[in-house]
Parts: structure tokens; C-alpha cells; sequence
């Protein structure tokens, strides 16, 4: 385990570096967002977020370092309980990529979700022009599974999208 660095629950004081994140336009082709979102609905979301996966559905963490600095949020999404499956989504802010933190905090996701949630995979999808992302699952032991053909629309066309699975519990 990497004690340099943890993924926590968000909190109030987050909410700064939630909106500079959740409002750059730059990333809404990533999570298929359409439009900004209010400080309002923001802390609401915050003030929510800490519910456990199985009654939410959803999870989203803060990757931080030693120092308190906030690197960026880990997402367990679409969760399936029977399944023992959920989805994974990650962020890493503009002035600390490239410095291997998607990797430390991918890593500390899949600890949580088998240790504290008992989940037997994690799948993601990719853009497959996102090399960087494509490159970190690899990198981490997810396979390739199958692509969804002109699956999401940004810059004026439609993209294919690769999925990623890994099984956690082996």
C-alpha cells in the first residue's frame, strides 16, 4: 500500500477544486456532460456523495498526497451488486498529469473494491483515441473486451468507445 498518497470521501472543502474540475469543458467528452454545474448543485452532490456504494450506486473519492494536495477523483459507478461489478472513472487535475498519479490511484481504487466492497471486477470505457487512458488499464492488468462502435459524440463525430475488464479476485 502506497502511504504517500489515499483516496478519502469528498468533503465541503472540496468544493473548489470539484467545480474547477466538473466545469472544464475540456473533459465533458469524457463523462458525456453537457452543460456546467451550479456551486448549488455541486455541494448537494457533495453532501451526498459519502453514501455507501450499495445504497448509491455510486462512489466517487479524492486522491490526495501526504501534503493534502488534491490530485484528482476516483469513480466507482454503475454498480451491480449481484454482479459484484462496477464501473471505474478517474480525473487527474491539468498541472499533475503525467506524473503517474492515475496509476497510484487506480491501484488504491481497486484495493477499496475488493477489500471493503468485495467486488469481483472493474471495467471502464475508452475513447479509442485516448491513448494515455487506454495505456494506464493496460498497464494495471485490464484487458481489452470489445468495442462499442460510434458510442459517444464529440467533436462533430461519433467515436468508438474500447471496454476494459478486470477481474479482481484471483
Amino acid at each position: 500500500m502506497n502511504r504517500e498518497f489515499s483516496l478519502r470521501n469528498l468533503e465541503l472543502s472540496d468544493l473548489d477544486f470539484l467545480e474547477s474540475i466538473e466545469n472544464d469543458s475540456s473533459l465533458w467528452k469524457y463523462s458525456n456532460t453537457i452543460k456546467p454545474f451550479s456551486i448549488i448543485e455541486l455541494k448537494d452532490f457533495i453532501s451526498n456523495c459519502n453514501q455507501e456504494l450499495d445504497v448509491a450506486g455510486q462512489k466517487r473519492f479524492l486522491l490526495e498526497d501526504k501534503d493534502s494536495n488534491k490530485l484528482g477523483f476516483f469513480d466507482l459507478f454503475d454498480y451491480d451488486k449481484k454482479n459484484a461489478r462496477a464501473a471505474v472513472g478517474l480525473v487527474i487535475s491539468k498541472e499533475y498529469r503525467g506524473r503517474g498519479f492515475s496509476k497510484i490511484g487506480l491501484q488504491l481504487l481497486e484495493n477499496i473494491a475488493l477489500k471493503d466492497y468485495c467486488l469481483h471486477q472493474l471495467y471502464a470505457g475508452v475513447g479509442t483515441e485516448n491513448i494515455k487512458s487506454r495505456n494506464l488499464f493496460i498497464s494495471l492488468g485490464f484487458i481489452e473486451t470489445g468495442v462499442k462502435k460510434d458510442w459517444n459524440y464529440y467533436d462533430n463525430k461519433f467515436h468508438d468507445e474500447i471496454i476494459f475488464q478486470k477481474i479482481l479476485d484471483v
